[in-house]
């Protein structure tokens, strides 16, 4: 044997020695991770992802309405079934005519009067009757709460609503036979900013005093527009809240200059442009009736007009489309038109655009000042605080077979009629009320509706039924990634 051999055999065996460690360390380098991982895996309690929800409803807690001044007493009542005290606050004011600046906080209440309510009933608040008053009530009373505010000879309905982010107000004037007057009230402590944007027919007006219009907390601002952008032409006004809370409201006027007749009323706003308006509450009797119609988009609109009676709607013949320019406001005389067709029972308007508008018609009819504007459908049972007097509800816009229940009480709560009205599409209604009610209930079943109370007693005006507000939404809020 010779002397390499051994030395041969040592030398391999190492080297296999060697390769089984290096398998064996690759290995557990591969499966010791995959273990940890599984085990992992298996012992892991995941959240599952948080899904995306919308705000709750929840039951109105607190709820509030500004009537604008109206030199009457304000009527509230509640849709609620329950019997409580509201308080009402009257709010001063002041002219307007500057912009910017912050206001003032506090402000120039005149200290809160209760207001006692019971079911279907009708409280008055007690003297304020020169300025703007805020209704506030609270607990079982907020949900439905409604208010309302009558002039009487001549006869004008002021609204009371809560404060809005935005409206439009549509056939404003600004010149010595047509003039409106913008107020602006702040309910709350701290101060408010509001934005008017004025258009008319050849576009949207320079009005640099109406940007940035600051009101005072507790307090309200009138803006004349004959003074701030004095014009001829038909406007409307889109009025924007960018900070605090606002409510708005427009005093209308017509002035026959020289021996002329000379008439005011509340112009009503609508909530947003739309491409199917309903309007409803045309007083009987001649005169002139103005269709004003605003487009604040960026093309052309064309509006088709037809009539709404208690047979059908239809097209009265050479009653041709208006024809909207983009960001200006038209004007259409109806007069001709409309006064026979109300003699002979029309009841409304319906207006179908090519693109979202604003609307009013503007009736002086008898000497008398009257404005049908848009209103929203309602869906649920609503109330209105009613004047008293010749009256009587107008239905319009169901969008299939349903019927409407109709209940008119007095201010203590009397049940004066009840009666059941069966609608259907394309067919107005007309619902007589005791001269006595002011309280009413409207409960539309199986169709939603549009209606508005049409008040003949010492001149014309138009109660809008609304939907109330029963509930308020509660955003779903929770804690978020880092």
């Amino acid at each position: 044997m010779t002397p390499s051999t051994p030395s041969t055999r040592r030398s391999g065996g190492r080297s296999a020695g060697a390769s089984r460690a290096l398998d064996l360390t690759v290995v557990l380098a591969i499966v010791l991770p995959l273990i940890t991982g599984a085990a992992v895996l298996l012992t892991r309690t995941d959240t599952p992802a948080a899904q995306d929800r919308g705000p709750a409803a929840s039951a109105l807690g607190a709820a509030s309405v500004v009537c604008p001044a109206a030199g009457s007493p304000v009527a509230v009542t509640t849709a609620s079934g329950t019997s409580g005290a509201a308080l009402a606050e009257g709010l001063g004011g002041r002219a307007g005519g500057g912009s910017g600046g912050s206001g003032g906080s506090g402000g120039s209440g005149r200290g809160e009067v209760e207001v006692a309510l019971a079911p279907d009933a009708v409280g008055t608040v007690p003297g304020l009757a020169d300025e703007p008053v805020v209704v506030r009530a609270e607990d079982d009373l907020a949900p439905g709460l409604v208010a309302g505010r009558v002039a009487e000879r001549p006869l004008r309905v002021a609204e009371c609503a809560a404060p809005a982010p935005e409206q439009w107000f549509t056939g404003v004037g600004a010149g010595a036979g047509h003039s409106s007057v913008l107020e602006l009230v702040n309910p709350d402590n701290g101060p408010a900013v509001a934005d008017v944007v004025v258009t008319g027919r050849a576009g949207v007006v320079d009005a640099p005093d109406l940007r940035g219009v600051a009101v005072p907390g507790r307090s309200s601002v009138r803006l004349d527009l004959a003074d701030l952008v004095p014009r001829r032409d038909e406007l409307s006004l889109h009025v924007t809240t960018q900070r605090g809370r606002v409510h708005s409201s427009v005093v209308d006027r017509i002035d026959e200059l020289g021996a002329g007749a000379a008439a005011e009323d509340f112009l009503p706003p609508q909530p947003e442009p739309a491409t199917s308006l309903t309007l409803l509450g045309l007083p009987a009797g001649p005169g002139s009736r103005t269709l004003v119609v605003a487009n604040d988009g960026d093309s052309e609109v064309r509006v088709g007009l037809r009539v709404l009676d208690e047979r059908s709607v239809f097209a009265p013949e050479g009653l041709e489309d208006v024809r909207v320019a983009p960001q200006s406001v038209a004007r259409v005389q109806l007069g001709a038109t409309l006064g026979p067709l109300v003699a002979d029972g029309a009841l409304g308007l319906v207006l179908d655009a090519t693109g979202p508008v604003t609307a009013t018609l503007r009736s002086f009819v008898g000497g008398d000042l009257a404005h049908a504007v848009p209103a929203g459908e309602v869906a649920s049972s609503t109330v209105a605080v009613v004047p008293e007097g010749r009256k009587r509800l107008v239905l319009g816009g169901a969008t299939s077979t349903g019927v409407v229940e109709v209940v008119a009480r007095d201010a203590s709560g009397e049940e004066l009629a009840a009666k059941r009205v069966e609608v259907s599409p394309d067919r107005g209604f007309a619902v007589g009320l005791p001269a006595r009610a002011v309280h009413l209930t409207v409960t539309p079943r199986r169709t939603p509706v549009v209606g508005a109370v049409v008040a003949a007693t010492g001149g014309s005006g138009v109660v809008r039924l609304r939907e109330l507000v029963r509930s308020s939404l509660v955003p779903d809020v929770r804690p978020g990634l880092p």
